[in-house]
């Protein structure tokens, strides 16, 4: 019997189960470390003791003893690394003895450890580094001495006595306008060698600082961090440079040439040195009023994130402008751009009310110089028409102020580290 071959079944196509998507985790949030509250709460400390000992007797001299509100408002000048000049300043604290320069010197060392340690923290969280807290504050005590030292070496000529020059260097380092010796010029030789760079130095931030320094040694290739900061300030100043000269035009016009030589070492200075060294170079009154307005928008402006310099940052502007312009082209922006427009707002309310307080306390000072000095405190800059000499609560809220220019940024920067997103590019 023959045999019948079983029919060929034709195989369907297999319906296959579509691949499963991969979802990826939420980025996990970033803790604050207690040594960070350690540190901050060392740094407060610190300040409480200094502004006890300024009223002790001998630290100013015989005769001018320094009253309660007075010496809150010197400490926290110092330790916000804000530097108001004042009647009773350091020269008059050095008549007496070295224990009040050697005060405010301490406090001035121990705020720049503070920015650059607790603000390098976060940004090393922020931007995935393997830094440790340690190598963070290794960082950042080898910024702040490298710098002081080769500052102070190349200032003792000028100076004339070694304590002077460590004083000046580190209080340009840390963006500070406490100062102490002969008064530096906009057209000083060791201003545009020396102290205007150690300013520039501080300002940049120490994630910048450490990821120039791998760059040289040939250990990485810069993050777009460091060269967004290096663009960004570029502009900065450049830009400042180019609207001063324009608002100082009607005052220089007339004059020939030494008057634009006089207002071109002005506007290259002031467009430096407002983001936020404060060295005592000249005063704002030598400023044309639209000339008032750039300088307040300079200092408002300030430096890079992570550093001793105050003000909102020119990284946060790079947010602002980016994210609205991601916005109005795709509808839809980042966190960072948010956090950035909170930042913006919370800093032009707290202007507001510190101004309008400085005014209720202080009838004295016209309007345009209380906004001066609003913007110049909460920007941690510490510039003004002429020393400060207000008494009682104007003076708290100038120290309110600047205790909240100096914590805000730093607070920012751990926000940011807490929401667990990367971000190329710091703020605050």
């Amino acid at each position: 019997m023959a045999r019948t071959k079983p029919k060929r079944q034709i195989d369907q196509p297999r319906k296959d189960k579509p691949a499963p998507v991969a979802v990826e985790a939420p980025p996990a949030p970033q803790e604050i470390p207690p040594v960070v509250f350690l540190v901050i709460a060392a740094w407060l400390a610190l300040t409480l003791i200094v502004c006890a000992s300024i009223r002790l007797p001998g630290v100013v001299p015989h005769g001018n003893e320094t009253t309660w509100d007075r010496a809150v408002f010197t400490a926290t000048s110092a330790a916000t690394l804000t530097g108001f000049q004042q009647t009773m300043g350091v020269s008059e604290m050095a008549a007496a003895s070295w224990a009040g320069p050697l005060l405010l010197l301490a406090l001035t060392l121990a705020g720049s450890f503070t920015s650059l340690f607790v603000g390098g923290l976060a940004a090393s969280r922020i931007l995935r580094t393997s830094h440790t807290a340690l190598q963070i504050a290794a960082s950042a005590v080898t910024a702040q001495s490298i710098a002081t030292i080769v500052g102070a070496t190349a200032l003792v000529g000028s100076a004339g006595d070694p304590l002077v020059a460590l004083f000046q260097a580190a209080n340009a380092f840390g963006n500070s306008g406490l100062w102490l010796g002969p008064p530096p010029t906009t057209t000083g030789a060791t201003t545009h060698a020396i102290l205007l760079p150690l300013a520039v130095l501080g300002g940049l931030g120490l994630p910048l600082l450490i990821d120039l320094t791998n760059w040289v040694f040939g250990k990485s290739e810069l993050s777009l961090h460091t060269r967004a900061v290096l663009k960004l300030s570029a502009l900065a100043y450049l830009l400042g440079f180019l609207v001063l000269v324009v608002a100082q035009f009607p005052a220089a016009s007339t004059g020939g040439w030494p008057a634009w030589r006089a207002t071109f070492a002005s506007c290259t200075t002031a467009a430096i040195n407002t983001r936020t060294a404060s060295l005592p170079l000249q005063s704002p009154a030598a400023f044309t009023g639209a000339g008032q307005w750039v300088l307040m928008a300079l200092m408002a402006i300030g430096a890079a994130p992570a550093g001793t310099a105050g003000g909102l940052k020119v990284t946060t502007l790079f947010h602002l402008t980016g994210g609205t312009r991601q916005l109005l082209r795709t509808g839809i922006t980042k966190r960072i751009t948010a956090i950035a427009i909170v930042w913006a707002g919370t800093y032009a309310i707290t202007l507001f009310v510190g101004m309008a307080l400085l005014a209720a306390c202080d009838s004295v000072t016209t309007g345009d110089r209380v906004l001066f000095l609003a913007v110049s405190a909460l920007s941690n800059v510490g510039l003004s028409h002429d020393p400060v000499s207000m008494t009682g609560p104007a003076l708290i809220v100038l120290s309110g102020l600047m205790l909240i220019g100096r914590i805000m940024p730093l607070a920012v920067l751990w926000w940011v580290a807490r929401t667990g997103e990367q971000v190329e590019v710091l703020i605050g």
